[in-house]
């Protein structure tokens, strides 16, 4: 998978977790794997950064480490500007993590994106987990595995 499909996967990932879930959407970590993409909700993230950093650098050394995962996204719902949105963070091994974001449609669905832009490396300090744990994986260049975002087959797998 190449940094822009990566994109593509989350942001599905995305519109998924809105039409099963529903609102408030629950933080879900998005891991593309060889086989499929498994999305795992939390619930229960806890509301200060370090808490949620210590709950996601647990979730990257079960999920990213041990099963060599080069890639990782995150969906939440959040306010900006007054307006709900679903952001969508992504990042690779050798690549900095991506922001693109969605409104809620009147239907319930979601927007089209807004471009992406590299996430400044201040914002989100409790994702920095899942970006140094895919930096810590062994090289395998700019190929992120085998994943197929076009593989069909319904949504994707939600991991409680």
């Amino acid at each position: 998978m190449q940094f822009e499909e990566l994109r593509y996967v989350c942001q599905q990932a995305a519109l998924d977790l809105v039409r099963q879930k529903g609102r408030p959407l629950p933080p879900t970590v998005v891991l593309p794997g060889p086989e499929r993409t498994a999305l795992v909700t939390l619930p229960d993230l806890p509301a200060t950064d370090e808490e949620r950093h210590t709950v996601l650098a647990q979730l990257a050394h079960d999920r990213i480490s041990t099963d060599q995962v080069p890639c990782w996204g995150f969906v939440a719902e959040a306010d900006a500007g007054g307006e709900d949105v679903v952001v969508v963070v992504y990042g690779a091994r050798r690549h900095a993590p991506h922001l693109t974001a969605s409104r809620f449609a009147e239907d319930g669905d979601l927007d089209e994106f807004v471009p992406d832009q590299e996430l400044d490396p201040t914002a989100l300090p409790f994702l920095h987990p899942l970006q140094h744990a895919v930096d810590a994986l062994p090289a395998v260049g700019d190929v992120f595995g085998a994943v197929d975002p076009k593989r069909g087959g319904g949504g994707l797998p939600l991991v409680p």
